[in-house]
């Protein structure tokens, strides 16, 4: 089975979240401090060509000092971020978690500024960064540098978090593809598509009015993503009342991909009694399951976005619109039981053959039950 980057970096960040979150700001911060010193540097050599001094650079002082201070804030912004998501950020409104970022990232800049300091002039005599010229310099300026060094620090925290939205809104492991142009031409693959729709809907949606049943479909997403992490699948979109999630093709080992649906229903038992004090009424999904090759390729301008097309994805859809028809939870396509080898696994029972609305040749339906 070829290896797929973005489902490694996914299987990864969802079995160590907090450890991911650390090493990634570790790594930006020694690149960001590289650049700074590097700047500096660059000032240092003006000043001194101006003096008419040499200006020896001490490289292994240097190296250490970015990264100790960059281990430093990694590590520090990197658990931050791990405790305030789970603490404040998961029911706040976008500017409370701004400001609430903001005001904890100055207090551990501050922090860092501070032992890092200390680092520079009160470990040892034998400390030099450069010189003792330039030491001296930087000593007698450390409020300026001091400035520079908090100014800089805040530019490249926005620069962080602009990454860390953006890597919310394409999802982990795909920003990198994204930028280096993967998907600027139609790339074809082959994945696993489900289409998870909230049953009864209509019914739903006329008894509990359209604000009570949106917030019946935002705490049903909110409770299916958790689930979407645990079995490394990829939220492809949401449409209304419906989710449409996808893996590669390593989604059929140890039969995630379906073993995910069986999960999101256990979960939303498991929680009847919250949503029945809310809304009176327990949420049940239904989902249609197929494979098959599809093309990648980044869409639109104003709005850009990373779309799936194919003939795939409509036979998903139109598997899921067959569980009424059936009165199942969940039906696949023959495609997926046999490369899933799901025979053995689950109980699965062929309900023949069905031409699907827009489809000439007929395609064999399975419904699968635990």
């Amino acid at each position: 089975m070829k290896q797929n980057y973005t489902f490694d970096v996914i299987r990864i960040t969802n079995k160590f979240p907090l450890l991911s979150s650390v090493v990634k700001q570790v790594v930006f911060w020694i690149i960001s401090y590289s650049i700074l010193l590097y700047i500096i540097h660059l000032v240092a050599l003006s000043v001194f060509n101006v003096f008419d001094k040499n200006l020896e650079v001490g490289f292994w002082p240097v190296s250490l000092f970015v990264i100790t201070v960059s281990i430093l804030l990694g590590i520090g912004l990197g658990l931050l971020d791990g405790f305030l998501k789970k603490t404040f950020f998961r029911n706040l409104p976008l500017a409370a978690n701004i400001l609430i970022s903001s005001i904890s990232y100055f207090l551990v800049l501050m922090v860092i500024i501070s032992i890092s300091r200390i680092i520079i002039f009160g470990i040892s005599d034998d400390f030099i960064l450069y010189n003792s010229d330039i030491d001296l310099m930087l000593e007698e300026n450390w409020n300026y540098f001091n400035s520079i060094l908090m100014v800089y620090t805040f530019f490249m925290s926005l620069v962080i978090s602009f990454i860390n939205q953006m890597n919310k809104k394409f999802g982990p492991g795909v920003l990198l593809p994204f930028l280096f142009g993967r998907f600027r031409y139609p790339r074809e693959e082959e994945r696993i598509f489900m289409f998870l729709d909230l049953t009864s809907s209509t019914e739903l949606a006329e008894k509990l009015g359209h604000i009570r049943y949106s917030e019946l479909i935002q705490d049903s997403f909110l409770d299916i993503n958790k689930k979407v992490r645990e079995f490394n699948a990829e939220i492809y979109q949401y449409v209304g009342d419906e989710v449409v999630i996808s893996w590669p093709m390593q989604g059929f080992k140890k039969a995630a991909c379906v073993e995910f649906f069986f999960a999101v229903q256990e979960l939303l038992v498991a929680r009847s009694e919250f949503y029945n004090a809310k809304f009176g009424v327990v949420p049940k999904f239904k989902a249609g399951l197929h494979v098959g090759l599809v093309t990648a390729v980044e869409v639109g301008d104003i709005k850009r976005d990373i779309a799936y097309h194919g003939d795939t994805l409509n036979v998903a859809a139109r598997i899921e619109g067959l569980c009424n028809e059936y009165k199942a939870s969940i039906l696949a396509s023959g495609s997926i039981i046999e490369k899933g080898k799901l025979q053995g696994i689950f109980s699965t029972t062929s309900l023949g053959f069905k031409i699907l609305q827009g489809r000439k040749n007929p395609i064999e339906i399975f419904s699968i039950t635990k």
